[in-house]
Parts: C-alpha cells; sequence; structure tokens
C-alpha cells in the first residue's frame, strides 16, 4: 500500500478508475472492471475524465483520449503542463491546486473554453495566445505580481469570466479598476457580475493609458498583418517551386565573414544597392511569369483529376447497374424458391439457380472487361497528361537557367563594382588624397593598404556567391524534377491500387453470389420435397 506522502503514475487502473464511476470500483474489484472492459477499446470514446485527488505528479499516458472533452487534474502535485497536446478537442481543463510554474503546452488546444489554474505558482501570464476560445479562466490564488501581465488578456477577446483573487496584485488599491478598464471583454470578474457604470467609470479613470495601450496594438497588429501576408506569400512561391527566387539575394550576402568586411569600405553601399535594385527587377518578372506558368501547370492538374473522375464514375455507374440486375433477378428467384406457397420441384429450383449462375458469370466478366477498358482509357489519358506536364517542365527549367545566367551576370557586374571601389580608394589613399580619417575605422584601413589582401577577399566574396548560384541552381532544377517524377508516380501508383482493388471486389463479389446461390439450394433440399412428393 503506498503511504500518503508517496506520489502516483498514471496508468491503466487510475485511468478506469476516472472513466467509470467511482462507485463501481472498489480498490479489490478492479480487476474484475478490468475484466469487462478493454481500455484501449473504451479511451477513444470517452469525454470526460477525473483524476483529481490522485497524488499525480507527471501528465503522461493519456495516448488515445483524443475525443476528450473534459480533464479534471486538480488537486494534484504537477509542476508543468505537459503531454496534452494530442488531445485537440478538449474544451474543459481543471489543474487547479497543483505547483504548476509557468503556463505552457497548451498551443494545440485551440478548442479550450474553460481553463481553471487556480492555486498554483504561476507569475507570468503566457502560453495562451492559441487558446482564442477561451471564455472562463481561473488564476486566483498565484503569484502574479505586476499588473502588466493582465494586460496581456486583451487579446483573448472571448474572454468572459476571469478569477485573479488571492495573487499580490489583487491587494493593490486600483486592481479592480485597472482590469475592468483594459479587459473590457469580461463580464464577471471574481466571481462578481461586473457593473457597466464601473466599468465605464474605470475606462474615464484609465482613458489616456488606454489611448496609448490601443495605439500600440494596433501597431502590433499591423505588423502581424503584415508578416502573416509575407508568411503567406512565401509558402505560396514555396508551393510553385519558385522560393529561391525570393531568398536568394539574402542568402547570397548570409555567412558571408568577406562581403561583411569589404562593407566597411567607404561607398561599398553603393554597389550593393544597384545589385539588390536589379535583383529586385529581375526576381519579380521572374516570379509573375512562373506563377502564371504555376497555375496553367495546376488548371492541367484539376482537368486531367476531372476527367478521370468522370471516367471512373461512368464505369461505376455501368458496373453498378450490372449488379443491380443481376440482385433483381435473384430476389426474384429466391422469393419464389423460399415462398410457402411455391409448387417448384428441386429440378426447377436447380435449373433457375443456375440461370442465375450464368447470369453472375455474365455480369462478373462484363465488370472484368469495364475494369480493363477502364485502364487502357486511364493509360491513353495519363500518357497524354504526361506529355503536357513533361513540356511544362521543361519550360521551368530552361525559365529557371535564364534566371540563373541572369543572376550570375548581376553578381559579375556588382564584383567589378565593387572592385573599381576598392581599387579607386587605394589609388587615392595611394596618392595621399585621402588620409586616414576618411575611414570610418580599421577595418577599412586595412583593407586600403594591402592591396593585395583586399583583392583576395574581393575574389574569395565573389567565388562564394558563383558557388552559392550555382547550388541554388542545382536545388532547384532537382526540385523540378521531383515535382514531376512525385506527380506522375502518385497517379501512377494510385491507379495501380485502384485496379487492385477493384479485381478483387470483383472476384469477392462473384464468391459471395456463389454462396447466396448455394445457400438456396439448400434451402430447397431442407424443404424435404422432391418432384415425386410434389407430385403426389
Amino acid at each position: 500500500m503506498a503511504s500518503k506522502g508517496d506520489v502516483q503514475v498514471i496508468d491503466d487502473i487510475m485511468l478506469m478508475q476516472g472513466i467509470l464511476d467511482e462507485r463501481m470500483v472498489q480498490e479489490n474489484d478492479v480487476a474484475r472492471v478490468n475484466g469487462e472492459f478493454n481500455l484501449i477499446d473504451l479511451a477513444p470514446t470517452v469525454q470526460t475524465l477525473s483524476l483529481s485527488f490522485k497524488r499525480i505528479a507527471v501528465i503522461e499516458n493519456l495516448v488515445g483520449f483524443e475525443s476528450l472533452v473534459k480533464l479534471c487534474l486538480d488537486n494534484n502535485r504537477i509542476r508543468e503542463i505537459q503531454n496534452l497536446g494530442h488531445l485537440v478537442n478538449l474544451r474543459w481543463l481543471d489543474l487547479s491546486f497543483n505547483a504548476i510554474t509557468t503556463i505552457k503546452g497548451l498551443e494545440k488546444l485551440t478548442q479550450l473554453e474553460d481553463l481553471s489554474l487556480y492555486s498554483n505558482k504561476i507569475e507570468t501570464i503566457e502560453g495562451l495566445d492559441h487558446c482564442k476560445r477561451l471564455q472562463c479562466l481561473s488564476l486566483g490564488n498565484n503569484m502574479i505580481r505586476s499588473m502588466e501581465q493582465v494586460k496581456k488578456l486583451r487579446a483573448q477577446r472571448s474572454l468572459r469570466m476571469l478569477t485573479l483573487s488571492g495573487n499580490p496584485i489583487a491587494s493593490e488599491g486600483e486592481y479592480r479598476s485597472f482590469l475592468l478598464a483594459y479587459i473590457d471583454s469580461i463580464t464577471y470578474l471574481d466571481y462578481a457580475m461586473i457593473d457597466e457604470n464601473d466599468r465605464a467609470m474605470a475606462k474615464e479613470q484609465y482613458h489616456d493609458e488606454l489611448l496609448d495601450t490601443q495605439e500600440k496594438e494596433m501597431v502590433l497588429k499591423e505588423k502581424a498583418s503584415r508578416e502573416e501576408k509575407h508568411s503567406a506569400y512565401l509558402q505560396e512561391l514555396e508551393g510553385a517551386g519558385i522560393l529561391f527566387a525570393q531568398t536568394i539575394f539574402d542568402e547570397l550576402f548570409a555567412d558571408d565573414a568577406d562581403m561583411e568586411r569589404l562593407k566597411h569600405l567607404p561607398n561599398s553601399k553603393d554597389p550593393i544597392d544597384a545589385f539588390r535594385s536589379a535583383f529586385k527587377n529581375i526576381s519579380e518578372d521572374y516570379i509573375r511569369v512562373s506563377m502564371e506558368r504555376h497555375l496553367k501547370r495546376q488548371k492541367e492538374i484539376d482537368d486531367f483529376d476531372k476527367s478521370i473522375t468522370k471516367m471512373r464514375t461512368a464505369d461505376e455507374t455501368d458496373s453498378g447497374m450490372l449488379i443491380d440486375g443481376y440482385n433483381k433477378s435473384k430476389r426474384i428467384v429466391a422469393d419464389q424458391i423460399t415462398s410457402p406457397f411455391s409448387t417448384l420441384t428441386s429440378a426447377d429450383c436447380q435449373r433457375m439457380v443456375k440461370s442465375l449462375q450464368e447470369e453472375l458469370e455474365r455480369v462478373c466478366d462484363e465488370m472484368m472487361n469495364i475494369e480493363v477498358r477502364q485502364v487502357e482509357k486511364f493509360e491513353t489519358l495519363v500518357d497524354e497528361f504526361e506529355n503536357r506536364l513533361n513540356e511544362m517542365k521543361n519550360e521551368t527549367l530552361e525559365a529557371q537557367q535564364l534566371f540563373f545566367r541572369a543572376i550570375e551576370e548581376l553578381e559579375e557586374k556588382f564584383s567589378t563594382s565593387l572592385r573599381a571601389v576598392a581599387m579607386d580608394l587605394i589609388d587615392r589613399f595611394a596618392r595621399d588624397e585621402l588620409d586616414q580619417e576618411y575611414f570610418d575605422d580599421d577595418e577599412a584601413m586595412s583593407l586600403v593598404v594591402d592591396k593585395d589582401t583586399c583583392m583576395s577577399v574581393l575574389t574569395s566574396s565573389h567565388d562564394n556567391h558563383v558557388g552559392k548560384i550555382q547550388k541554388k541552381e542545382d536545388e532547384a532544377r532537382s526540385s523540378e524534377m521531383r515535382r514531376f517524377q512525385e506527380c506522375m508516380s502518385k497517379y501512377l501508383g494510385d491507379e495501380s491500387t485502384r485496379n487492385r482493388d477493384r479485381v478483387l471486389q470483383v472476384h469477392e463479389f462473384s464468391r459471395q453470389s456463389k454462396a447466396s446461390l448455394h445457400a438456396l439450394l439448400a434451402t430447397d433440399d431442407d424443404d424435404g420435397f422432391d418432384d415425386d412428393d410434389h407430385g403426389k
């Protein structure tokens, strides 16, 4: 027997106790219950699970409870919120009376509506950004000391009930008015309904501060919106296989120690800006044309999908009509044979069943013929589709090649311009036209006074850029080839699987139908009548 101070592990017995009515499960009766209920089968159907007062230290072993809507883990010894990410349907979570210090691990619980973290050791309000549906939040009796933490709850626009009593901030004189002013979505604070007059007075009290907060929130919102749009744009480019055209310029200068040294040279910014501007023009043109090509390719795929679906639907309809016709004939014969008023002889029954067998063979043969013709039609369609897709792939590869040659040309011009800037500085310094004060730092000076080192740095940076361009071109080409191959492999693989499954379905239909016909004959034999009996 575990001592009162021992922590417990969430095991099958505890889970079963949490699922079933506590009155059903006694400590000496757990084996019987486990014999009647299989936890593996039961878990996916469970919507409410109570694991309160179990001395649990670690949240674990809840795999399989994906349908869970309500989970009680209150009054335990939990220090960390973890292993809950798969419970995506959870709407009610009670973690009160534990030892939790940080709100985390809730990122995937987007359906959460009621969260209790009452009486823990939380100092910071965080980790709730993805819980947009949260309506009830209990953070009372924690260690929240800063009123600034409360402002974070302004993002919870669905929040209606909030509990913060028992925190250090609750003892501050402006506690209630501050919350009423800043968290205007709530209707209950610390279990008491909010008077709208009190809310209005609080907002008036914090009017200037609220305006400042709202302005900052608007700036952050606009920034987030821009970032979201940019992220969506990058995903669109990734889907079209042309993300490299957007990112290659920054990648050229990334991790380039030589270029970082060259940037210290006076007037080096002008060649870089000219390079960036020229690249932007080429990149935008390439992306525009490539997106048009991508949409054309996607339309080709959509049209092919529609053609395949139309063909398969028509063939499925024809096969269905054959099966329906056979089943209709079988029902008529079965009704005649099994009718208590039937006057059919055994010979009549056998003759009728034999006729059905022949019809069954014709139906199965015709369904196999339909399948053969469908395979042939698919091969014709997929050959035409592959040819068109291959042409588009070749166009894309040619466009890639032109793009990368243009970038190489820009890099060559940029390198030449930067070299000219460096040589001009070196020559002017050698003629005493420039003194040390002209240069911003020692790095620039060290390059100007040592021509060989400067030229070596320029060459190294240029070679680095050219190498990156060529590597990115190889990656882009390989990606396009792979995209073509994966597309065709998917269609061919799906068709092979479909054809195999269809043939098996026809054979299974034939087997089951033959068994049904044999059963009809057995029914006739069980009647105990023969030709003579019917003749009497």
